[in-house]
């Protein structure tokens, strides 16, 4: 069921429609500069949208907000399960934007206003996680990544121990960013708190940003959306911090300081450049990002309006850039907008999926495509 024309890409993005993946992975090892290659498209024959989702060990599963349902597909496009979940009554799931697969094949979801769920393989619900407090987070971490599993414990975003406020000009410096979850019990126990080599463990004023971050092995990599910075803790001794790397983008606009609390700037009449996803592997640590719009350009083209938001794309690359684990980074690797959401990315050395931007192609399908891609040194 693929669709040849979608290897007419442009923009920097090499295609290899039919060539042998151990000869696209065998660059030399020296070389730190990256392609993104598309090595084919699968479809899944549904037609709604996409809000978060996840993909691990050849099956990946999404969100459709309108009907609160969960889609479970594997590499091929083919639909396992289908599951809608009330939102009121027994056996509601409400909205579970969040999606993680563990290694071995569990699925945890969290809802976007802090509510946690472990599925059954077949989607059905398993068990509400129940914490001692409620969450205080109105939109949780959105459609960002901030829900993972360690050493048998989830890992969430999950504001509101001793009443803590998210809204708070200051929360980030003044608590615990993270809860450690024990899924069986739902006790939990504070994780991760801001090093100062961030802006935010200081009394300035700065827009609220987005937290998320991931996990492999024993570290716990973060990241605040609209701040060109991975933070790196030490899990198996309580969360400590080790260090921060600047990934140094080219191009991250920042609207900076503000004189009073709550001002938002970003949206209105410029637009601060953001990451958009994290993804943490093994082998080094994929940030994808989004530039910013400066301010001339913004109000010229009227960007501050709903209708016009389309047209940021017109006016800003979304890149992807690599970290590995000695530091070192690699080049930014410009994403063209037909390529929208990264479902995952498990390993540099394996193939991953994203969501086609049908919107930006300009084609109205009645199934839903991901591309299937990989990171090449060149």
């Amino acid at each position: 069921m693929v669709n040849f024309r979608i290897f007419l890409l442009s923009m920097m993005v090499s295609v290899y429609g039919c060539t042998d993946r151990t000869n696209l992975s065998s660059k030399s090892s020296a070389s730190n500069e990256w392609e993104l290659v598309i090595l084919d498209s699968i479809q899944v024959d549904y037609l709604g949208s996409v809000g978060g989702g996840d993909f691990r060990n050849g099956k990946g599963v999404f969100f459709n907000f309108q009907e609160n349902k969960l889609i479970e597909f594997d590499s091929t496009g083919k639909i396992h399960y289908e599951r809608s979940y009330p939102t009121d009554g027994p056996g509601k799931v409400q909205y579970p934007t969040q999606l993680r697969y563990t290694d071995d094949g569990r699925l945890f979801a969290a809802s976007f206003v802090g509510w946690l769920y472990e599925l059954n393989r077949d989607l059905t619900l398993k068990q509400e996680i129940t914490l001692p407090f409620p969450s205080q987070a109105n939109d949780g971490g959105g459609f960002f990544r901030s829900l993972d599993f360690w050493n048998d414990s989830l890992v969430s975003y999950y504001p509101g121990r001793d009443g803590a406020n998210p809204y708070d000009p200051h929360f980030i410096r003044d608590h615990f960013l993270l809860e450690k979850i024990d899924p069986k019990t739902g006790g939990s126990v504070p994780l991760i708190k801001i090093p100062s080599t961030s802006r935010y463990s200081s009394d300035k004023f700065f827009e609220r940003p987005w937290i998320q971050f991931g996990i492999s092995s024993t570290r716990l990599h973060l990241a605040l959306s609209n701040e060109p910075m991975i933070h790196v803790f030490d899990l198996n001794d309580g969360g400590s911090f080790l260090h921060t790397v600047n990934f140094k983008p080219s191009k991250f606009l920042d609207n900076g300081e503000h004189q009073e609390k709550y001002q938002y700037i970003s949206g209105s009449r410029m637009l601060d450049g953001a990451i958009r996803q994290l993804f943490v592997t093994e082998k080094g640590t994929v940030v994808y990002y989004e530039e910013g719009i400066d301010e001339e350009i913004f109000v010229q083209n009227e960007l501050n309006l709903p209708k016009n938001f389309p047209k940021y794309k017109d006016f800003q690359n979304q890149v992807l850039k690599i970290i590995s684990p000695d530091t070192i980074l690699s080049n930014e690797i410009i994403v063209p907008y037909r390529i929208g959401r990264i479902m995952n990315i498990e390993g540099l050395d394996k193939p991953f999926y994203a969501l086609r931007d049908d919107d930006f192609v300009g084609e109205e399908q009645e199934y839903i495509t991901f591309y299937k891609l990989l990171l090449v040194k060149k």
